[in-house]
């Protein structure tokens, strides 16, 4: 779901110059390329705190979650997240085969989800410009194939480990399908069990924001554009979300 304007052009230019006065402290300087050689910066935690960045959760950003939430009780997170910055690189663009996952348990809800996943672009973002890819539909692909192949608490490598198995998915990791991929999985929904799923590029305008059911899987992805991409990821959580988690770990120590 895509909130445009949730914060304002001045307020994304303002979120972008403090991140740019943090990477000048290592030597990475706005109106110099030649010192753009970390692809993808890091270290960059401290800046989570500064005022600036609250913005992010600007009225219109929180009755939307709230609605989406359906009426369940979630904290403001502290903070909007991790930075992710990517700067251009020499590499090809294409449809990234490793690196697929979802930040949540991968047993939680499919409605009303257990969480929100909040993409803020601090930035424009065009096509191939370093934006995250998302395959849509995957959230119910996901919570079907974990209906139909229990696995309690199933969480991180593991859960992907399973999920790999699905025909879907694996082709989505082959690398044997270089030349079919953009084909396939991006210029044209495929209709899997009922459900259709495409891969879409996290594009948009400085100050948009793009809220993400948890268990949609995404991957960073090359930057081919001129510029760097400037992107803060965070979310909320209920205590659903771990709960069938917790409760699976209670019961393999009893």
């Amino acid at each position: 779901m895509r909130i445009p304007g949730a914060f304002s052009p001045n307020e994304a230019a303002e979120m972008r110059a403090a991140i740019w006065r943090a990477l000048e402290t290592k030597g990475i300087r706005k109106d110099d390329t030649t010192t753009w050689t970390k692809e993808r910066p890091e270290h960059l935690q401290h800046l989570k705190t500064d005022p600036v960045f609250r913005a992010v959760g600007s009225p219109k950003v929180l009755k939307t979650i709230a609605d989406v939430l359906a009426g369940q009780a979630y904290d403001l997170p502290r903070n909007w997240g991790a930075f992710f910055i990517a700067f251009p690189t020499d590499r090809p663009w294409e449809l990234p085969r490793n690196g697929w996952h979802c930040d949540a348990n991968y047993t939680s809800s499919l409605f009303p989800p257990a969480g929100v996943r909040v993409h803020a672009l601090l930035g424009d973002v065009g096509p191939g410009c370093g934006a995250t890819q998302m395959l849509s539909g995957s959230h119910r692909l996901i919570h079907a194939w974990f209906k139909q192949h229990p696995h309690p608490g199933a969480r991180g490598a593991e859960a992907r480990k399973s999920l790999q198995r699905h025909p879907y998915i694996r082709d989505l990791h082959d690398l044997s399908t270089h030349d079919l991929r953009v084909e396939r999985f991006m210029n044209g929904a495929e209709v899997v069990d009922g459900i259709p799923l495409q891969v879409v590029e996290n594009t948009g305008c400085a100050g948009d924001v793009i809220l993400l059911h948890p268990l949609v899987l995404h991957v960073a992805a090359p930057n081919a554009g001129q510029a760097p991409r400037f992107l803060l990821s965070g979310g909320v959580d209920t205590n659903a979300m771990w709960a069938s988690v917790v409760a699976g770990i209670h019961g393999k120590s009893g």
